[in-house]
């Protein structure tokens, strides 16, 4: 087991910033359950495989770190998520986490951050990608997964394409779903980021050596995420690691005898992640090529920088060119899902900014909503209350890309969508690539 100085932290602030296949969107009031869902460990279970002493250890962690300052509870919860981590492994530990978020609102707000500090920290103790990956959960948008990247990357010392080509490459099974090979390349994208010092333009070169133009651009999406993670939440365990450094003592995994010394040279030209100025930078200045992820996250950006007024960001997504502004608004969709889980509030959000794109919102909402618990039941919820019928066609299809996403096989997908209003059943075929009738 490593040891390493823990820099304080200060209390992360209401998770803004998801992206289409990997949100991160805050929890308040969220039923929980579905996030222990397929659990399993080789403790005792407590229903639905989970351990029956996580319940006990996150009551015990709640009332130790609950009632502190903010920066003192970051601290404090960490440290306990950590200690689970050591003493029981990579699933107890995120399923102590799960039953915290039903207990402190902050945790939830938090909680896809949280997870990412479990996968770093599963990274140091056992450094092997594949090992670590098979223990991490998808709740709460697949965070340990991309913390497991994260980690990864700022323990070795080559981002070549070699290196890229090969460490997602046990995850593109034809017979699985693309859910688990989409969260490795998405934190590669935010580990590429960390690697070269949060140096975006860097990070975005790097992933340009992928061969394959789904895994560009799912490694642009973590780009971007990392980008804005950075920059308004300071602290977060990603950034910590990255201040840290790497470990530097030999692993057993193959491959792990690089000079983990040699780090990339320092870019040319600095790069500044926010513009108090422009509401569409880093966008403003990127290359065509990576706009869409770009402005799949820039909504994140805008609510940062304007208190969090959702009218204001809608109408600076009027000022995108106009082949991004339906992009724009679906990322206003998954900054609304960060606001609320519920699906009359989100909706009521949608249908107050802008007409022409509400549909788009829309579709950001439903993606949004379905990644943060890795099910299709959160995304049929909204579907059902948007009420015009355009409207409710593109938020099936939306729902349907999701569903191709998380579900290889073409009978559940087909069951999934079959659960769907019965006049918007062939949306959600559409959106999941199968056959009209």
């Amino acid at each position: 087991m490593r040891s390493r100085t823990r820099s304080p932290r200060i209390l992360l602030i209401a998770a803004l910033i998801a992206i289409s296949g990997a949100a991160l969107a805050a929890g308040l009031g969220w039923d929980l359950l579905p996030w222990t869902r397929n659990l399993s460990s080789a403790g005792g279970t407590m229903g639905s495989g989970v351990p029956a002493d996580s319940a006990p250890e996150a009551r015990a962690l709640a009332d130790r770190c609950g009632n502190r300052t903010d920066a003192e509870k970051l601290e404090c919860y960490q440290t306990g998520l950590a200690a689970a981590l050591g003493r029981s492994g990579v699933r107890p530990a995120m399923i102590t986490l799960d039953y915290l978020a039903r207990l402190d609102p902050a945790v939830a707000r938090d909680a896809h951050v949280y997870a990412h500090h479990i996968g770093i920290e599963a990274y140091q103790l056992s450094p092997s990608v594949t090992e670590t990956f098979s223990e991490c959960t998808d709740s709460f948008s697949s965070g340990c997964y991309h913390g497991v990247i994260q980690a990864y990357f700022e323990d070795r010392g080559s981002a070549d394409a070699d290196v890229l080509g090969a460490l997602c490459e046990p995850y593109k099974d034809s017979e699985q779903s693309q859910w688990i090979l989409f969260q490795c390349i998405h934190g590669m994208g935010h580990g590429l980021t960390m690697y070269y010092e949060h140096h975006l333009p860097s990070a975005l070169e790097a992933c340009d050596l992928l061969a394959d133009r789904w895994d560009r651009q799912s490694c642009y999406g973590g780009a971007f995420m990392e980008n804005v993670m950075a920059a308004i939440m300071p602290h977060h365990p990603a950034t910590v690691l990255a201040s840290e450094g790497a470990d530097h003592a030999s692993h057993a995994e193959a491959g792990h005898g690089a000079d983990r010394d040699a780090r990339p040279s320092a870019p040319t030209k600095p790069w500044t992640p926010l513009n108090p100025e422009d509401p569409l930078y880093p966008c403003s200045v990127m290359e065509d090529r990576y706009l869409k992820q770009c402005y799949l996250m820039q909504t994140s950006v805008m609510l940062h920088l304007n208190g969090n007024d959702l009218a204001d960001a809608s109408r600076s997504c009027d000022l995108a060119p106009p082949q991004m502004r339906p992009t724009c608004h679906q990322s206003l969709g998954r900054s609304i899902s960060a606001r609320t889980k519920d699906p009359e509030a989100a909706a009521a959000y949608c249908r107050s900014g802008s007409e022409q794109y509400r549909g788009w919102c829309y579709v950001g909402v439903v993606k949004a909503f379905v990644d943060w618990t890795a099910q299709a039941e959160s995304g049929l919820a909204f579907c059902q209350v948007v009420d015009d019928p355009g409207h409710k066609a593109m938020c099936y299809r939306g729902l349907g890309e999701e569903i191709a996403t998380l579900v290889a096989d073409g009978e559940r997908k087909a069951s999934l969508c079959g659960e769907a209003e019965e006049e918007f059943v062939k949306f959600c075929r559409r959106g999941a690539q199968l056959p009209a009738d």
